[in-house]
C-alpha cells in the first residue's frame, strides 16, 4: 500500500484529468450555443424581414383572400401576412399567393 501522500497526489492527478475533461466539454458547449444563438437570430431578422416585406406588399395593393383553386374570394383582408398561405408540406412556411389576371392561353 502506497504513502497517505501518493493516495493524495492519485487523486489530484485524478481530479486535474477531470477538470480537464470538463473544460473540453464545455468549450465545445459554448461552441454549440454560440452556433444555435447566431441561427435563432437569423431567424428572427427573416421574420422580421418577411413581416415587413408582406406588410409593404399589402399597403401597396388591397390584399384579398385566396380559395384551395387559388381563385380570389371576398374583400381586402387586414392582416401583415394576407396574400400568404401556410404550406401544408412545410410547417412553419409560407407561400404568396399570386394574383390572379387575365389568363394566358397556354394556362389551365
Amino acid at each position: 500500500m502506497g504513502s497517505l501522500f501518493e493516495e493524495l497526489e492519485a487523486r489530484e492527478v485524478a481530479a486535474r484529468g477531470r477538470a480537464e475533461e470538463l473544460e473540453a466539454e464545455l468549450a465545445e458547449l459554448s461552441g454549440r450555443l454560440d452556433l444555435a444563438r447566431e441561427s435563432l437570430e437569423r431567424l428572427r431578422i427573416a421574420r422580421e424581414t418577411v413581416g415587413e416585406v408582406l406588410a409593404e406588399l399589402t399597403s401597396e395593393r388591397p390584399a384579398v383572400a385566396v380559395d384551395a383553386d387559388g381563385a380570389t374570394v371576398g374583400g381586402p383582408v387586414a392582416s401583415a401576412y394576407a396574400g400568404a398561405e401556410r404550406r401544408e408540406d412545410t410547417p412553419g412556411m409560407f407561400t404568396l399567393a399570386r394574383r390572379r389576371t387575365a389568363k394566358s392561353p397556354n394556362s389551365r
